[in-house]
């Protein structure tokens, strides 16, 4: 009797997304929650004026929930790529899901001992363990073709490979700059997440994944200047 080949838990990634979706969304929810619905006191400010003195906590709720949906987005960026799934990619799925899950607590540091040193850090590490995960799935995932779609472009793998390690970089510069002023790093965290949401609503991926420089000519609708932009020969059999 032949042995059964283990290394796939399923041909499909339904399950996956089902579970990744439900903690990206719950976890979503659960930030709205540390924010305290303001008591109005005799004499007091008004319901407006409690509203706008609350700008800090709407402010770090926006970035912490954009952050959320950057992490999101790189989870759906990885899986479109993927047509398996092996144990570990699903262990380092799990393990991404664990700094999306923890992304409210660390929200919920700061409003509560506001921006210093260690919610700097706490926070920061909170995000870089989530993209470094992110990361990896993705390194893993496209180093394996058995696991890949077909057709994938090479180009996507090396430009999702570059992205990985220069947002690291990028969020290791910010949790730096925690030890020295708290409110840069949080400035920093927030220029990120500004920078990827508008170069993808400009439907400019390409950039967010640090793809190759510059598209071909083909692709921008212009001639081929030279044999780079051509098909390699011999592919046709």
């Amino acid at each position: 009797m032949p042995r059964q080949d283990y290394r796939f838990l399923s041909t499909r990634t339904d399950r996956i997304f089902n579970l990744s979706d439900g903690v990206f969304s719950i976890a979503m929810t659960l930030l709205v929650f540390g924010l305290v619905v303001p008591v109005l006191e005799p004499g007091g400010p008004t319901l407006a004026q409690a509203l706008l003195g609350m700008w800090q906590e709407f402010l770090l709720y926006g970035l912490s929930f954009l952050i959320l949906g950057v992490l999101w987005i790189m989870h759906h960026a990885v899986y479109d790529n993927l047509k398996h799934s092996d144990h570990m990619l699903l262990w380092l799925n799990i393990l991404a899901l664990l700094f999306v899950a923890l992304l409210p607590f660390s929200t919920s540091l700061i409003w509560r001992h506001g921006a210093n040193r260690v919610t700097a850090l706490t926070y920061g590490a909170n995000f870089l363990g989530g993209a470094v995960f992110m990361w990896g799935m993705f390194c893993y995932g496209s180093g394996k073709e058995v696991l890949l779609k077909p057709g994938v472009d090479p180009r996507v793998i090396r430009a999702g490979r570059r992205m990985g390690l220069a947002y690291t970089v990028i969020l290791l510069i910010a949790i730096g700059l925690a030890f020295v002023i708290p409110l840069a790093s949080f400035a920093m965290y927030a220029a990120f997440v500004v920078a990827f949401i508008v170069f993808t609503m400009l439907g400019r991926f390409d950039v967010v994944m640090l793809w190759p420089a510059a598209r071909t000519r083909r692709e921008r609708g212009g001639p081929t200047s030279n044999g780079a932009d051509r098909p390699e020969e011999g592919t046709k059999r």
